[in-house]
This record gives structure tokens, C-alpha cells and sequence, in this order.
């Protein structure tokens, strides 16, 4: 008996602890994605529509938010008949402003900040109408589209990176924008997936 109860209590010390732990940090198991979407597992993510100048941006995001998607698997992508919603998503502009300029030269800049404005809506893929999640959750987003603001907001996400600028300006632009839209592409993915 006594042989027993020496097995047995070092597992009766880690009930406790094991206890405790099982409430850790508020992680729970099964799907995390907003109540407005728990009828969507299957999106449709069409061809972003580009609103810049910049000739390749919809082609870049597009492709970053599909990889992000099926990275996270919360939503598979499928083609649009098969699809519970349809991800339609407009590049509104991309930004870039000056974060260093030269020493000797304020007027030369010698890194920038660039911007890429996405926003997004999931859609019916028969009806078009809008699933909508601030609705759901009653956030009031009226007053805060402002064009000089670079805030993310529920179905709206900004992209960041930095941009190093040298001789070959074109050449470190065409590096930086793949690096904003991913940034983008995160936020939007986890806004869609987690509501936040």
C-alpha cells in the first residue's frame, strides 16, 4: 500500500499545477473566427481592385492575402461557385513619406516609409450583399475615414515597410511594395479570422 501511495504522489502534485494551467491565458480550442462569419469556411478571393498608379499592386496583394489565408486555414480558398463568401478587396493608395534624410542635406531623403491602403469586404457570392462584421459588433467607423489618417480600422488595413532609397530607386520601390502588401495582407487576415 505504501508503495502505492509514493507511485501516486508525484502525480497528485501535478494535478493542481495541471489545474491551473488548463485555463491558460484565455486560449481555447475550435474555431476563433468572428460569430458574422460562422456560416463562411470556403472564400472566393477575386483579383484586387488597384486604384494607384502602380501597375503590378493588385497582382502583389492579391497574391499575399491568398498565401496568408491558406496559412492561417481558418478559411479555405476555393473558386467562386463553391464559395460561402467572396473576399473583394480595393488598393485605395500607397503612400510613401520621408523618414531620414541625408545629414548633410535634409532636402535628400535617404529612407522612406511606404504605405499600402487596402480595404476589403466579405460579400454573398450570390446576392453580393455585405457580411458584415463592425455591424455585428457595433463599432462605429463613420467619422474616422480620413484621407491623411493611417489607422486600421475593421475592413480597412495598412500595409508598412521601409524603403532604403539609392541610386536604383526603381529597383528598392519594386523590393519594398511585396513587403507592405505582406504586412497588409497579416493585418487583413487576422482582422478577417479573429475580428481584431
Amino acid at each position: 500500500m505504501k508503495k502505492n501511495l509514493r507511485k501516486a504522489l508525484p502525480l497528485l502534485a501535478l494535478f493542481p499545477a495541471l489545474l491551473i494551467l488548463s485555463n491558460c491565458a484565455g486560449y481555447q480550442l475550435g474555431s476563433v473566427k468572428p460569430a458574422a462569419y460562422k456560416e463562411v469556411n470556403r472564400i472566393f478571393i477575386p483579383t484586387f481592385e488597384n486604384q494607384t498608379l502602380e501597375p503590378r499592386a493588385s497582382a502583389v496583394v492579391t497574391n499575399a492575402v491568398i498565401k496568408r489565408l491558406q496559412a492561417d486555414g481558418t478559411f479555405a480558398v476555393s473558386t467562386k461557385e463553391s464559395a460561402d463568401a467572396v473576399l473583394v478587396g480595393k488598393i485605395k493608395r500607397i503612400e510613401r513619406r520621408q523618414l531620414r534624410a541625408a545629414r548633410t542635406n535634409t532636402l535628400k531623403t535617404t529612407e522612406l516609409n511606404v504605405y499600402i491602403v487596402v480595404e476589403w469586404s466579405l460579400q454573398d457570392p450570390v446576392t453580393g450583399e455585405k457580411i458584415d462584421y463592425a455591424a455585428s459588433r457595433n463599432i462605429d467607423d463613420t467619422n474616422r475615414d480620413s484621407s491623411t489618417s493611417l489607422r486600421n480600422r475593421p475592413g480597412r488595413v495598412i500595409g508598412r515597410t521601409i524603403q532604403f532609397v539609392d541610386p536604383n530607386f526603381q529597383l528598392s520601390e519594386r523590393n519594398a511594395i511585396p513587403v507592405a502588401a505582406e504586412d497588409a495582407a497579416n493585418i487583413l487576415v487576422s482582422q478577417l479570422t479573429e475580428g481584431w
